[in-house]
């Protein structure tokens, strides 16, 4: 099985009375991951979208399940949160070959952590926003049991979304 591990887009600052939950993409977020979800692609095709239940990952998601032609996101509140276990019952049970995982930081890294070595502190991995990664399994992911097959960052999504196809 294959996880793309996606944090989300740029979204709005934090601050005073600022409700992070609802924080949004910005305008510029938003076009710079449509961007992005066209070189990821490039590199790989998820079945299935998850997603943390906060507004700027929900909205990263819908730009993917759009980009992908999928149906609903299907929303994963251990993605919002260091319920790694969480994470992958949620995967097993959506019986599919590719899945697409959205998330924030510090969580994702740790996620990835987890998923190469089975503790979420050994690796130290950041992701940049609208940034990407492909972990492979052999069968149902497991902790420590899964590789890493590219960690890619967002600037290099957006080139490969706007390179012309061979």
């Amino acid at each position: 099985m294959d996880l793309v591990l996606v944090r989300h887009g740029i979204a709005e600052e934090r601050g005073p009375g600022v409700d992070d939950f609802g924080r949004r993409l910005t305008p510029a977020g938003r076009a710079r991951m449509e961007e992005a979800a066209r070189g990821l692609g490039r590199l790989v095709t998820p079945q299935v979208v998850f997603s943390s239940p906060l507004t700027r990952a929900m909205e990263t998601a819908e730009i993917l399940r759009e980009r992908f032609g999928l149906g609903r996101v299907r929303t994963c509140a251990a993605l919002a949160s260091p319920e790694y276990a969480s994470v992958l019952e949620a995967v097993a049970e959506a019986d599919a070959e590719v899945a697409a995982l959205v998330g924030h930081e510090p969580w994702m890294g740790e996620l990835l952590s987890y998923l190469l070595t089975g503790d979420p502190g050994l690796a130290a991995v950041t992701f940049k926003k609208g940034g990407a990664a492909l972990v492979r399994s052999a069968g149902e992911p497991e902790p420590g049991s899964c590789w890493l097959e590219w960690l890619v960052p967002p600037g290099v999504l957006r080139r490969l979304g706007a390179a012309k196809a061979d």
